[in-house]
C-alpha cells in the first residue's frame, strides 16, 4: 500500500509536456503541432495519439531503439520535425476535415512513467473568392442594376464579405452545406450614370483561415449614347483663309460607329471632304461656306448630333504706303552735299483715325470760342446795366441831385428855359449853358414838395453852382476837377445810390 501511495505522489509531481492547447489548421494545407519535453528523467518513447470519443488512436511512434512508427491512415502525411525524444513536434500535411479534434502528445519515463498534453486542432475552410460583373449590362439612366457579384465559397466558417466605393448599396445573402461550411454571395446594385463611368468598387474578404484580408477592384462600365461637340472654329474664317477643318467629337460607350456631316440649309459646296471624325476645307474659303454645320454620330445605343455656324468674313485689310512726302533738310551753307527726299510711311488703317482726330478738334475750338464770346458779351452787359442803374448824375454839367430825392424819384425831367425865371442871376447864369439845362424839374419845382420851393433851397443851390467851370480846356471838352473849396466843410462827403452803396462826392466828380 505504502508504495502504491508513492507512486502516485511521484506521478502527480511529473510536468506535463510544453504543447499549444488550441491550434487552427486550414484544409488542404499543412499544420504543426509543437510538443517539447522538460523532464529531467530517462525517456524512453514519445508518441501522438488521437482521440476518439472514449478511446485514442495511436498517430505516430517514436522509439531509441526501434526507431519512428506511423500508423497507416496517416502514413505520408506525418512526421517528426526532429529525432531528439525531448523535441515531439510533428507536422501533419494536407489537412482534411477529419483530423479535427483532440491531439495528446505523451512522454514515457522511467521509473516515473508517463507525461501527457493535449491540443486541439479546428480545421477551418479558406473561402474561395471570387468577383464577377452583374447579370446585365449598365446603362446610363437605366434603373438600379446589379453592378458586380462577389462570392466567398464554401468557407468555414463563413466569411465576412463588404464593399468599398460609396456608389450603391450590397445585398448578400449565403448558403450552407453538410461540412459546416458556408458560401456567400454579395451583390453590388448602383444606378447607371456615364459619370461613373472608369469608377472603382472593391470587394473585401475577411476570414479566419486568411493570413490578411482579400480584396478585389472592379471597374464599372457604363454605357451611353454618344455626346456629341463640334470643333475647330475660331470665329476668324474669312475669304481667302485656308487649311481649316471642322471636328466632330464623340464621347460613348460602346464606340461610334458611324460619323455624318450635313448642312442645314441642304447645299453641300465643292471643295468640301469628310474623313472619319474630321470635315476637311480644301478649298479657299468664299461666302459660299457660310452656313450651319451638323454632324451626327451612332452607336448600339443611340443617335446624337451636334452643330456649328460658320461665319465667312471679308478679308482683313492689309497696310498700304500712302503717297509719299518729299522731305527735303536744310542744306544752308553746305555745298556739295546731295540730299534725297525722306517718305514717312503711314498705315492706310490710321489715316481714317487721323482724319476723325483733326475733325474733333476743329469742332471743340470752335465751339469753346462761342462759348467764351458769349460769356464776354453776357458780363459786358451785366456792367452796363449796372452803371445805368446806379448812376442819377449829370457827367457834362457835374450838377447832383439831392441824394433823399435820389432815392425817391427815377425820372429826370429836363428843364425848359422859362422854367429857370424864378431862380436868382446867379443860378440862371449857370442854367443858360445847354449842358447844364438837365436839372430836373421835380427838385425845383413841385406843388406835392413845397420843401424844394423856399428860399433856403434856392441859395443852397447858388452856393454850390455859382462857381466858375471851364467847359473846354486844350481844345477838347473836358470837366474841371471840383476842389474842395467847392464842398461845405459840414457837408457828408459820400452819395447813397439806388442799390445801396455810397460814393463819395469828390471821387464821383474826378
Amino acid at each position: 500500500m505504502l508504495g502504491s501511495l508513492e507512486w502516485r505522489v511521484w506521478r502527480g509531481a511529473l510536468a506535463g509536456p510544453i504543447v499549444d492547447p488550441h491550434v487552427t489548421a486550414v484544409w488542404g494545407k499543412n499544420v504543426t503541432l509543437k510538443c517539447i519535453i522538460d523532464i529531467n528523467e530517462t525517456i524512453t518513447q514519445i508518441s501522438w495519439e488521437k482521440i476518439h470519443g472514449k478511446s485514442a488512436q495511436t498517430v505516430v511512434v517514436h522509439h531509441p531503439e526501434y526507431g519512428f512508427s506511423v500508423q497507416r491512415e496517416y502514413h505520408g502525411r506525418v512526421s517528426f520535425k526532429n529525432s531528439s525524444l525531448t523535441d515531439a513536434t510533428i507536422s501533419l500535411n494536407n489537412v482534411s476535415f477529419s483530423d479535427a479534434g483532440e491531439y495528446v502528445c505523451k512522454a514515457v519515463t522511467f521509473p516515473l512513467g508517463n507525461a501527457q498534453s493535449s491540443t486541439t486542432v479546428t480545421v477551418f475552410v479558406e473561402p474561395t473568392v471570387s468577383l464577377t460583373k452583374g447579370p446585365n449590362s449598365l446603362i446610363d439612366g437605366e434603373n438600379q442594376t446589379v453592378a458586380a457579384i462577389c462570392t466567398a465559397a464554401t468557407g468555414k466558417p463563413a466569411a465576412d464579405v463588404d464593399w468599398e466605393g460609396g456608389l450603391g448599396e450590397m445585398e448578400s445573402s449565403s448558403t450552407s452545406f453538410p461540412n459546416e461550411t458556408v458560401t456567400v454571395v454579395s451583390q453590388y446594385k448602383i444606378i447607371p450614370t456615364r459619370f461613373a463611368r472608369g469608377r472603382h468598387i472593391t470587394c473585401v474578404v475577411k476570414h479566419p483561415a486568411l493570413e490578411k484580408e482579400i480584396r478585389y477592384s472592379y471597374v464599372l462600365d457604363i454605357q451611353y449614347a454618344p455626346e456629341v461637340s463640334v470643333t475647330g472654329y475660331d470665329g476668324n474664317w474669312f475669304i481667302g483663309r485656308e487649311n481649316v477643318q471642322l471636328r466632330c467629337n464623340a464621347d460613348s460607350n460602346p464606340l461610334p460607329m458611324e460619323f455624318t456631316w450635313t448642312r442645314l440649309d441642304g447645299q453641300w459646296p465643292e471643295g468640301l471632304l469628310s474623313i472619319n471624325n474630321t470635315l476637311h476645307f480644301n478649298s479657299p474659303l468664299t461666302y459660299n461656306y457660310t452656313g450651319t454645320y451638323i454632324c451626327r454620330v451612332t452607336n448600339s445605343l443611340g443617335q446624337r448630333s451636334d452643330q456649328k455656324t460658320i461665319y465667312i468674313l471679308d478679308p482683313p485689310t492689309t497696310t498700304t504706303r500712302p503717297p509719299t512726302v518729299p522731305w527735303h533738310p536744310s542744306t544752308d551753307g553746305i555745298t556739295g552735299l546731295a540730299t534725297e527726299p525722306k517718305l514717312i510711311y503711314f498705315p492706310a488703317s490710321t489715316l481714317p483715325a487721323m482724319q476723325e482726330d483733326n475733325w474733333g478738334t476743329i469742332i471743340g475750338s470752335a465751339v469753346g470760342g462761342a462759348l467764351f464770346l458769349i460769356l464776354v458779351s453776357i458780363l459786358v452787359g451785366v456792367v452796363c446795366y449796372r452803371r445805368r442803374r446806379t448812376f442819377r448824375g449829370d457827367y457834362f454839367a457835374k450838377n447832383y441831385i439831392p441824394p433823399t430825392d435820389m432815392q425817391k424819384e427815377s425820372q429826370i425831367d429836363v428843364l425848359q428855359s422859362d422854367d429857370v425865371d424864378s431862380y436868382p442871376d446867379s443860378v440862371k447864369k449857370e442854367i443858360k449853358h445847354p449842358m447844364n439845362s438837365l436839372i430836373s424839374k421835380d427838385y425845383l419845382e413841385d406843388p406835392e414838395k413845397p420843401e424844394w420851393n423856399n428860399v433856403g433851397n434856392i441859395n443852397r443851390y447858388q452856393e454850390r453852382y455859382e462857381r466858375p467851370m471851364d467847359y473846354y480846356e486844350s481844345g477838347t471838352l473836358g470837366m474841371k476837377y471840383m476842389g474842395s473849396e467847392c464842398y461845405d466843410d459840414n457837408e457828408e462827403d459820400f452819395v447813397s445810390h439806388v442799390d445801396g452803396s455810397v460814393i463819395s462826392r469828390r471821387e464821383w466828380y474826378v
